[in-house]
């Protein structure tokens, strides 16, 4: 069945808004009109489960070398690596994906008109990445708060976002094993809106399945109470600059 999202619905859904990457009706209009509603969207297949596999193994030394969050902002048991476009060819794929890419680009790129003189002059600034961090949640670890990521820009609402995050699943991540919650609907929120947890609705995903986010969208790591084998994914950022 073909992706379909009516453009005359303005609420957000009360969950997030599933297409497929490799269907020929996902294209980068669908997908950013879904940002644009939801603020959250998930974009199943965006890397195959080869290449998810790969950069689980690229990124585990690392997640085994970490000795853990020493600010209190992630739980103790959560493992991370940095760097991943470095440590990881296949993470550069991701980066690369002309999908993803278009999305930020129409999201993210900026322009700004000046006077040189009496010419007029126009400057186009594309996004760049800012992060790569990979997120190994282990068996104990608790839900993160929720929180927006624009406000490491100290950006309020009612500015267009910043960045956009890409949170990519190296195995099936679900609500029970640490998978990412996001709110629906909470880019159009005000600053005295604070978020609630039974709000937020996990993005349970199967290797290289990710969850697309606008900055201003709330957001959590989630919790893993199972005894399962860690949650591992990763998580690219592209900002506007």
């Amino acid at each position: 069945m073909a992706n379909s999202v009516s453009s005359t619905v303005t609420p957000a859904t009360p969950f997030l808004t599933r297409v497929d990457a490799r269907d020929p009706s996902t294209t980068a209009d669908l997908v950013q009109e879904v940002l644009e509603r939801d603020g959250a969207i998930i974009v199943t297949n965006l890397l195959s489960r080869e290449q998810a596999e790969q950069i689980r193994r690229d990124l585990q030394p690392h997640f085994d070398a970490d000795g853990g969050d020493k600010s209190g902002f992630f739980p103790k048991t959560t493992r991370r690596a940095i760097g991943l476009l470095g440590i990881s060819p296949t993470c550069v794929d991701l980066a690369l994906n002309p999908l993803f890419n278009e999305v930020a680009s129409r999201l993210l790129t900026s322009k700004f008109e000046y006077w040189i003189g009496q010419e007029k002059q126009v400057a186009v600034s594309k996004p760049q990445i800012s992060s790569t961090v990979g997120f190994q949640v282990n068996p104990g670890s608790r839900q993160q708060g929720l929180h927006r990521d624009d406000i490491d820009y100290h950006i309020r609402s009612g500015h267009d976002s910043v960045l956009i995050g890409c949170v990519a699943a190296t195995v099936k991540t679900t609500r029970e094993n640490g998978a990412t919650v996001l709110i629906p609907g909470s880019h159009r929120w005000k600053d005295d809106r604070c978020p609630y947890d039974h709000e937020a609705v996990p993005a349970e995903l199967e290797p290289g399945d990710a969850a697309i986010f606008l900055g201003s969208t709330y957001h959590a790591g989630g919790a893993n109470t199972t005894t399962q084998v860690s949650t591992i994914q990763f998580r690219q950022y592209p900002a506007r600059v």
